[in-house]
């Protein structure tokens, strides 16, 4: 009996179906943001889907804005340079390929019973490859309500 892996089922790297949504937020339609909440490895992350321009252009002032022993001048240089990589999602997206990464703003962390792990709402980059499973909808921690 041939043990040939080729004869193994694939396993799809990401969920399509997942992609399609994040690709439905780059591009800007009508859909600003999805609330998902995603199980990773044992973990789940809740949060909304937003777009990469809108992620890095969130990230690049949070970061920037953390830096508040450099000069302002540093400060916007550092910003814009960090808001310049969201601009691959400034333009419409192909269908094909699908995207490799999906961003979540405001997103929590939950262990696989449903109980928070403490934190603040943040972004959140990920690969889609990593997503095991996902829901729409968000979780909110007790302390949320």
């Amino acid at each position: 009996m041939s043990t040939d892996s080729t004869l193994a089922p694939a396993t799809p790297s990401a969920d399509a179906f997942l992609q399609f949504l994040v690709n439905l937020v780059n591009n800007g339609s009508q859909l600003e943001s999805i609330g998902v909440t995603l199980q990773m490895g044992g973990m789940l992350v809740s949060g909304s889907i937003v777009s990469g321009a809108d992620y890095f252009d969130r990230f690049a002032a949070n970061f920037s804005d953390s830096l508040g022993a450099l000069d302002a001048n540093t400060r916007s240089g550092v910003r814009a340079s960090l808001a310049e990589l969201g601009d691959v999602f400034r333009v419409p997206q192909p269908v094909d390929p699908l995207p490799n990464y999906i961003h979540l703003s405001d997103a929590l962390f939950f262990a696989a019973d449903g109980t928070p792990i403490a934190g603040q709402p943040t972004l959140w980059r990920g690969r889609t490859s990593s997503v095991d499973g996902f829901i729409l909808g968000r979780l909110q921690s007790d302390a949320a309500n």
